[in-house]
């Protein structure tokens, strides 16, 4: 065998196994020091909403969002997003071999525009099952003239992507006027499909549809409880349908047993607390979130009240005079609005970028309750 011949054969083994280690390296993978041998590494990717903001990963700053950060080794960092004008968020992420952690991230406004929806004044305000729209009376004892036609009951249905200040003057319409009957101080119940109303005044009882003013609306107290049991009936079926849907046994068992049940927008999580012995009315009480995707629950922090933001990645908390956001996990608590409003009506818009509350100020033109919007970008 000629010598150079052995140089080539040489050669060729010293250009392949550089190669295989440039692709080895190039795949994340390094030498560690401390274990005497080859590791894999992980990576983080970041986005946030909105972008460019700071990311410092254990106090050092790093990058800017959006970005990909490649070559750590695996452990457990702190991860810190900041940008001016906007709450900070924080959390401990796992990076193991081999594997990409995915953050998506929405930064809320340190300091939100809260504006008035309404000028006329709100009582009763109630949600829609579908969470797309909200029914509330106008009263009307302040109004005088061609305004005092506007007393009565109003349907605001809330659209996607749309300016406040063009949804509010084309979304509300009244569905009932005070001629029919005083409506100032009626109960208001949704039907389960989110299409009807009934206006409890008195004894009388109107089905109102929602979708247009009713000049002449049905009184329905003889057939009332008939009504009221296929409603019932209805959303019945639907829960049921909802719990069958899952595939764990166990979260399966919690969310039939629980009592309290509210499911992400997408279907992919809910919020529910296990009954001890006999439910509790306090619902603040070890209240969790259950991934069904990820097979995994978290514990909320304490609140009066929780509901989901339509992005079924944030939960909002309403406590005493004040309305927070929190991720799904349970962290990064941001406090969005502290003063007085109405405890039971904290309602988000369908595409997550405002909430819309009952509130007033201690002033001779505010003191009305009315509603109001609160930015969340």
């Amino acid at each position: 065998m000629s010598k150079r011949f052995i140089i080539t054969i040489v050669t060729l083994v010293i250009i392949a196994i550089a190669a295989g280690a440039a692709i080895f390296f190039a795949k994340g993978y390094t030498f560690s020091t401390k274990e005497k041998r080859i590791v894999g590494t992980g990576i983080i990717t970041i986005t946030s909403q909105p972008d460019s903001a700071s990311v410092f990963i254990d106090g050092h700053l790093t990058t800017a969002t959006n970005a990909t950060i490649s070559s750590l080794a695996p452990k457990d960092y702190s991860i810190k997003v900041v940008k001016e004008g906007f709450i900070p968020w924080e959390k401990q992420v796992s990076v193991k071999e081999g594997l990409v952690s995915e953050l998506k991230i929405t930064l809320f406004p340190a300091i939100p525009t809260i504006y008035p929806l309404t000028f006329n004044g709100v009582s009763n305000p109630v949600l829609s099952p579908d969470e797309t729209k909200f029914a509330y009376i106008v009263a009307g004892a302040n109004l005088t003239g061609s305004a005092a036609k506007k007393a009565g009951v109003w349907i605001w249905t809330m659209s996607n992507n749309q300016p406040i200040a063009f949804t509010r003057s084309s979304e509300p319409h009244q569905i009932a006027t005070n001629s029919i009957a005083d409506f100032s101080k009626a109960a208001l119940r949704w039907s389960a499909d989110s299409k009807q109303i009934l206006a409890t005044v008195g004894e009388n009882n109107y089905l109102l549809d929602a979708d247009k003013l009713n000049e002449n609306p049905k009184d329905i107290t003889p057939m009332l409880s008939a009504t009221l049991k296929s409603w019932e009936d209805d959303k019945k079926v639907k829960d049921e349908l909802s719990i069958q849907s899952i595939k764990d046994a166990k979260f399966k068992k919690i969310a039939s047993d629980s009592a309290f049940l509210r499911w992400s927008p997408d279907a992919t999580r809910f919020m529910a607390r296990l009954p001890d012995g006999q439910a509790k009315k306090d619902t603040s009480l070890d209240i969790r979130v259950y991934d069904l995707d990820e097979g995994k629950d978290y514990l909320l922090p304490s609140a009066k009240f929780y509901n989901w933001l339509p992005d079924s990645k944030h939960i909002i908390l309403i406590e005493e005079k004040s309305i927070s956001l929190v991720d799904f996990d349970g962290s990064n608590k941001a406090v969005i609005y502290a003063g007085s409003f109405l405890d039971d009506f904290v309602v988000p818009w369908p595409d997550s970028s405002r909430l819309v509350i009952v509130s007033s100020f201690p002033t001779p033109t505010a003191s009305e309750p009315n509603l109001y919007g609160i930015n969340l970008r």
